[in-house]
């Protein structure tokens, strides 16, 4: 007899009492080495059960109640189970489900299974480790609700404060002040900004913005522009406010002056923005330089980019009522971010998430991923370049945050693990209230 069928046991008699639940626990399975869209259920009884003799498959008589929000595809909640088989001692039966089954879940059970002729339904509470909102968001893409962070793009108009020194470094107080930095954070901050050579980096409000980066993970950013320990052994020829070289339509690129120096070309458009918007751009581009560059290099530099700007972005909400094209851009790649993640689904990630098609719902944009989005604005990539120092450095202070030791930046398979675990869930909570982002309808 096969194991999805009702064994052939007679049934119980007709006067003794139907088994009970002793307790449900929902698992989710491990899919191809990642957590995948699908549920382990084991059902303990409070006795040995006999199975009703019919030929109708054991799974047909189990159905699973998931939260509505939780089960995509389904407008019940309702769901079919794939396989039930029953243990040789009769005291359990295992379910498979088609779907993250979180804690509070309800499985039905129809009576006829222990006792033929028999109607209405046993039911049992699911116990697990997941919660109801932890189930959505490992199971679907979730949908910006906030209005106005995808709205089509404004240049701020820069003020006089801007290119005021003593305005951008009180700017900068105020900045350290809202991410709650320690003091001795505060005064590393303001030493840099003092200490960054004005012949390097011209325009205060850069130099605000790269001081800024102190006591983030993106710190070390810091002394691979501003001494000789980066791939040039020289300092950084100029960080500066102009159209970046061969490609005025980018936002930043990172070149080479004629001594092999880097520069790093911010668009003059976002002399408006505020620092916070410059400072994820900075530690992107501090990350490229050799001259080589790869579709896996811009997916690292674009996810450790976001990820700052996560961290930003908790701190200091009001930066995603912005809608200046470096805001936007920041904006979209949070949301596809947080659509993404196959190694840790339910955080944020860069690889396709399971039962995500598209990490922009809602939008034009056909990408599955936070990689694949990335991946597209660089079509003439291709290939695999070298490690970058810069990169694997702030992979070295990510990592103990995520409880992993530090990996290659450029392996996007560890990168998608390193961004999911080091998201804490209350980084990935404030975030999501901020967006207001939730279940598409």
């Amino acid at each position: 007899m096969l194991a999805v069928l009702v064994g052939a046991c007679g049934g119980d008699t007709p006067d003794a009492p139907l088994p009970q639940v002793h307790e449900a626990r929902a698992e989710r399975l491990v899919i191809d080495g990642a957590p995948g869209l699908a549920s382990r259920v084991d059902i303990r009884f409070s006795r040995a059960f006999p199975l009703a003799e019919t030929r109708i498959p054991l799974a047909s008589h189990f159905e699973v109640e998931i939260p509505e929000s939780s089960s995509p595809g389904s407008r019940t909640g309702r769901m079919l189970v794939q396989t039930a088989t029953a243990a040789d001692d009769r005291l359990s039966i295992q379910l498979q489900v088609a779907a993250v089954v979180p804690a509070g879940s309800v499985v039905h059970i129809a009576r006829k299974a222990f006792r033929g002729g028999e109607t209405g339904e046993i039911t049992a509470t699911v116990a697990g480790d997941l919660s109801p909102e932890v189930a959505i968001l490992a199971s679907q893409a979730l949908v910006a609700g906030r209005a106005g962070v995808l709205d089509p793009a404004q240049v701020a108009t820069p003020t006089a404060d801007d290119d005021d020194p003593v305005a951008m470094r009180a700017a900068l107080e105020r900045h350290l002040a809202a991410r709650g930095s320690a003091a001795d954070t505060v005064g590393r901050a303001l030493e840099r900004f003092d200490a960054i050579p004005v012949s390097i980096v011209p325009a205060p409000k850069l130099r605000a913005a790269l001081a800024a980066l102190t006591g983030t993970f993106a710190e070390p950013a810091l002394d691979s522009l501003f001494t000789a320990q980066n791939c040039t052994a020289k300092v950084a020829g100029a960080i500066l406010f102009q159209p970046p070289p061969d490609e005025p339509q980018l936002l930043a690129r990172a070149t080479r002056d004629r001594q092999g120096r880097r520069v790093i070309s911010v668009n003059p458009a976002l002399r408006g923005d505020r620092i916070e918007h410059l400072m994820p751009i900075l530690a992107h581009e501090a990350i490229h330089c050799d001259n080589e560059d790869s579709p896996a290099e811009e997916v690292a530099a674009t996810a450790f980019d976001t990820f700052l700007y996560l961290q930003l972005v908790a701190a200091i909400p009001d930066l995603v009522a912005t809608n200046t094209p470096l805001a936007r851009d920041l904006n979209v790649d949070v949301i596809a971010m947080i659509n993404s993640g196959r190694m840790v689904p339910e955080s944020a990630g860069v690889l396709r998430s399971p039962g995500v098609t598209r990490a922009l719902p809602g939008t034009g944009a056909t990408a599955a991923s936070f990689a694949d989005l990335v991946a597209a604005a660089y079509p003439g990539l291709e290939g695999q370049s070298p490690a970058e120092a810069l990169a694997e450095a702030y992979v070295a202070r990510v990592a103990p945050v995520a409880g992993m030791a530090p990996g290659t930046a450029f392996d996007l398979r560890y990168l998608d693990e390193l961004i999911g675990r080091a998201t804490s869930p209350e980084l990935m909570v404030a975030v999501l209230v901020v967006f207001e982002m939730g279940p598409g309808r």
